[in-house]
């Protein structure tokens, strides 16, 4: 099974992640998708395969729950 899908979701505060936000290695660019989804775009991040998983999973998980 995919852990990150069975893991319990705590909201995340931009003010409580701001440091990894300022990174930009994934932002919401304003576009939405076929459906009405948010795009997340991944621009490009020379240490993109540094980023620690927690904070890639904090980042995604704010991103996600922008309405």
């Amino acid at each position: 099974t995919d852990e990150i899908m069975h893991q319990d979701i705590v909201p995340l505060y931009a003010a409580d992640i701001q440091d990894q936000l300022k990174k930009q290695f994934a932002y919401l660019s304003g576009g939405r998708g076929g459906g009405g989804c948010p795009v997340i775009t991944f621009p490009e991040y020379p240490a993109f395969s540094e980023i620690p998983e927690k904070e890639f999973q904090n980042v995604l998980t704010y991103l996600t729950s922008i309405p």
